[in-house]
């Protein structure tokens, strides 16, 4: 015997409120379940491989940024340090590119006395010495030694008091008189009649006047 029909639609809405009621009971499990498929997927971290090349081109125009400000020189530590051993670097690089702007050049290498690395002063010392190295990169190599090397420099700069290039001589003469000191002070008096120069002359004569109290 077929079922009346009222009876037949109330049947049939209380199946439809059973099911919408067993769907929406299994959506709040899916929710509020431990189960693995409700939990984010942890981000990937960045492989050194991708990140490197970005980090080294950020590092390289904080660089170039610093080099452009006239008040990232002495003292200048507070700018250079939080940069990292990383940026001695890329001074390296830009001091040793012919194409590089000449300011920038003798600016990076100036700016090594400054960068937190363990053979800064070794490799400051080498480009002063280096004949084959540009006289301005090599006058900008002994003002960086004297500020990283303090008065560990003295024996270094010495000799380079009679150094061939005049833009060498003035730079080891002011660097030296800044330093100071009985052996600086006997150094410069010592050249300063043999020297012909008179911009070197003039730099024997402002570094002793540094000497004075």
């Amino acid at each position: 015997m077929s079922m009346p029909t009222a009876a037949r639609d109330r049947s049939h809405g209380g199946l439809s409120e059973v099911k919408r009621g067993a769907l929406v009971l299994s959506a709040a499990l899916l929710l509020f379940s431990p189960g693995p498929s409700l939990h984010a997927a942890p981000a990937e971290s960045p492989s050194p491989a991708s990140s490197s090349p970005a980090s080294s081109q950020n590092l390289r125009a904080q660089v170039v940024s610093l080099l452009d400000r006239p008040d990232a020189f002495p003292p200048y530590g507070t700018r250079w340090q939080p940069l990292g051993p990383a940026a001695f670097t890329v001074l390296e690089e830009l001091a040793s590119n012919p194409k590089a702007p000449a300011p920038q050049r003798t600016r990076a290498v100036t700016s090594m006395a400054a960068v937190d690395h363990p053979q800064a002063a070794d490799h400051l010392r080498a480009l002063l010495a280096g004949r084959r190295t540009e006289p301005p990169l090599r006058a900008s190599a002994a003002t960086a030694l004297s500020l990283r090397a303090g008065h560990e420099a003295i024996p270094l700069l010495l000799p380079f008091l009679q150094d061939p290039n005049e833009q060498v001589r003035i730079a080891v003469a002011r660097a030296l008189g800044r330093l100071g000191g009985p052996q600086v002070q006997q150094a410069l008096e010592d050249r300063l009649p043999a020297e012909q120069d008179p911009l070197v002359r003039e730099a024997l004569q402002q570094g002793l006047t540094f000497l004075v109290p």
